[in-house]
């Protein structure tokens, strides 16, 4: 199993609509199979961080997933309206171990 982790910073004071539009992937009808498990905002460190979480088999799962994702219409629609959100991010793949 495989954690995926990534970590946005969103722009000054919209680290909000941030949070609100993964809201929408999470609940979002088609069943998009990488909407995040989790999504987690700063309590320290760099203001207007979000980072979701999400959960995947393995790394050629994680693939295949978001090349799924990223040729459904609705979701390049939804990552244009993310895009003038996010100042920078990365991410993270961590082996769970227990």
């Amino acid at each position: 199993m495989i954690v995926v982790r990534s970590v946005m910073q969103a722009k000054y004071g919209r680290g909000g609509e941030l949070v609100a539009l993964l809201k929408e992937v999470q609940q979002h009808p088609s069943g998009v199979k990488y909407a995040p498990s989790r999504i987690l905002t700063d309590a320290s460190g760099r203001f207007f961080t979000v980072v979701t979480e999400t959960e995947t088999s393995s790394l050629a799962e994680y693939e295949r997933m978001i090349g799924e994702m990223f040729s459904l219409p609705e979701f390049g629609e939804w990552f244009a309206r993310m895009i003038p959100l996010v100042e920078s991010g990365s991410r993270e793949f961590f082996n769970v171990e227990s």
